[in-house]
């Protein structure tokens, strides 16, 4: 089987003329005795060398540039650190004038902080200095000596006379403070020429030591080429003819072989490229069957979801599921425990009085949408809308054991998104629509009800009756539950309080009631 039709056999490529210049090179090449491998690392051994040869000079102009910058960066920093000197003895007179002035020690305070900062900035300067400055840093040391001498008389002075003290500040310690200043900008002035000058040799270096390396550089290159071109040329035939074979292969034709004379490395890289071939042929033929089979399955699948989100539209996610999965048993009638909700949004029937048509369906929707979320939110199965009234109920089709807890929860969660609803509702008739809930736990038959061309999944029941009843019979607001309901809430989980015995219509005897106030934790968290 071939990939494409009326394959063609490869024609023999035609190889590129060899310059006249590299033609006797190429020649010697070839004549030698070697295999392959050997003929290329002798080749790389020489490129290596020259390579060699420029990292070498390479690494003597970069060594030389780099104590260059070294040096500049060392007379950057020193005129930096002559700055920060400069700029602490501007700021001691500052806080020397600000303390005579107030009288607040923290000036006083600042001003040793900055003394003391002044002598290490001194001592890291001299450390790393360029050149020679051992007189300039024993000059500002001992002017320093005589600047802190003059403050402590300052500061004797002040404790008797602050006006003395302002007088004895400006005639000596504001005039050594110049001395300082002085010498710290004549040291500021020469670093910056140092650099000035160290910038001039830099460029000059950098222009010679860029011609060599460049002249050195394009000679390296140039004798490298030409020996790579030499050694292309000795296999650049076979080469082709198998770059051919790939290519026709890569266009979809693997009937694709090639033949060399070579009885080398290339020759036996032919013979792997025909069986390449060969396999990719057969694999091919293989993979058009996979592909059609899959493209099947992918339809089935997309179908299939897309049947999924029709269900999801009409019936609980539950449900849904349970149909699409087939293992459910859902068509089957059946007796089981479940519990019953019911829930009666009232004030609607007014409102369709009051409100146009599409507006009342609106809000209708409104409320049952957000009804309907709370239903899926703890996974119960919403049987029916009856009107403005939601049947719901628990532990079918998907076992839940917890069914009248998740029922009481999701009652206490639907009176309170009722209740943002209607904050939410500008229109005054909205803000009086409720809801009364009733719920029973009991057994009750589940099953398929209905004709053979319309079904409903649904439950009947005395339970069933009872819960409507409940919700009937709830006030705005109000959740009622049966009497097994509460007794399979788990403790502490709910505030419930009886609601007495109560005749409900289509029930033969009084029936023991309770309502739901609250959830216990909302409880504690008020």
């Amino acid at each position: 089987m071939t990939a494409s039709a009326d394959p063609q056999p490869p024609t023999r490529p035609r190889r590129d003329p060899v310059p006249a210049l590299l033609r006797p090179f190429v020649d010697f090449v070839a004549k030698i005795q070697a295999r392959l491998e050997t003929k290329l690392l002798g080749g790389f051994l020489v490129i290596s060398v020259l390579m060699l040869a420029l990292g070498v000079i390479g690494l003597l102009a970069v060594n030389r540039m780099d104590s260059q910058v070294d040096r500049l960066s060392r007379l950057s920093q020193q005129t930096d650190n002559a700055n920060h000197l400069l700029y602490s003895i501007t700021a001691q007179s500052h806080f020397r004038t600000m303390a005579l002035l107030t009288g607040d020690p923290v000036w006083t305070e600042k001003i040793v902080v900055a003394k003391a900062n002044f002598v290490d900035l001194l001592d890291d300067t001299e450390a790393f200095a360029v050149g020679d400055h051992a007189a300039l840093f024993a000059s500002l040391r001992s002017i320093n000596e005589r600047y802190g001498e003059a403050g402590v008389r300052v500061e004797a002075i002040q404790a008797e006379d602050s006006q003395q003290a302002i007088l004895a500040h400006i005639q000596s310690e504001h005039e050594i403070s110049h001395e300082l200043e002085d010498l710290l900008n004549e040291f500021i002035a020469s670093s910056e020429s140092d650099v000035i000058t160290e910038i001039n040799s830099f460029a000059g270096d950098r222009q010679f030591l860029t011609v060599a390396l460049a002249a050195f550089s394009a000679m390296s290159l140039l004798g490298a080429i030409a020996l790579g071109a030499i050694i292309s040329w000795t296999v650049i035939g076979p080469v082709r003819k198998i770059d051919h074979a790939l290519d026709t292969i890569a266009s979809g034709d693997f009937t694709a072989r090639v033949e060399v004379a070579n009885r080398d490395e290339f020759g036996t890289l032919s013979d792997n490229v025909n069986r390449a071939s060969e396999q990719l042929e057969t694999l091919y033929g293989r993979l058009e069957t996979v592909n059609r089979d899959l493209q099947a399955t992918v339809d089935e699948q997309v179908a299939m979801l897309e049947h999924a989100s029709v269900l999801r539209r009409y019936l609980s996610p539950q449900v849904a599921d349970a149909i699409i999965a087939g293992t459910s048993g859902i068509g089957e009638s059946r007796r089981a425990e479940l519990t019953v909700v019911f829930a009666d949004v009232r004030g609607f029937t007014a409102l369709s009085e009051q409100a146009e048509p599409e507006e009342m369906i609106g809000s209708l929707n409104q409320f049952l949408s957000a009804m309907t979320d709370v239903v899926f939110r703890y996974e119960g199965t919403l049987d029916k809308y009856i009107g403005d009234a939601l049947m719901i109920f628990f532990n079918d089709p998907l076992p839940q054991e917890d069914h009248a807890e998740r029922a009481v929860r999701m009652a206490l969660d639907m009176q309170t998104e009722l209740t943002a609803l209607r904050t939410k509702m500008s229109d005054a008739a909205l803000m009086k629509i409720s809801a009364g809930i009733g719920i029973s736990t009991g057994f009750v038959t589940v099953g398929n009800v209905g004709s053979p061309s319309r079904m409903d999944y649904t439950v009947i029941g005395n339970h069933v009756n009872l819960a409507s009843r409940l919700a009937d019979d709830a006030g705005p607001g109000e959740i009622l539950i049966s009497e097994r309901t509460l007794a399979l809430l788990p403790p502490g989980l709910v505030i419930s309080e009886s609601a007495g015995e109560r005749n409900l219509k289509g029930v033969q005897r009084p029936i023991a009631l309770y309502r739901v106030t609250a959830a216990a934790e909302a409880t504690q968290d008020a």
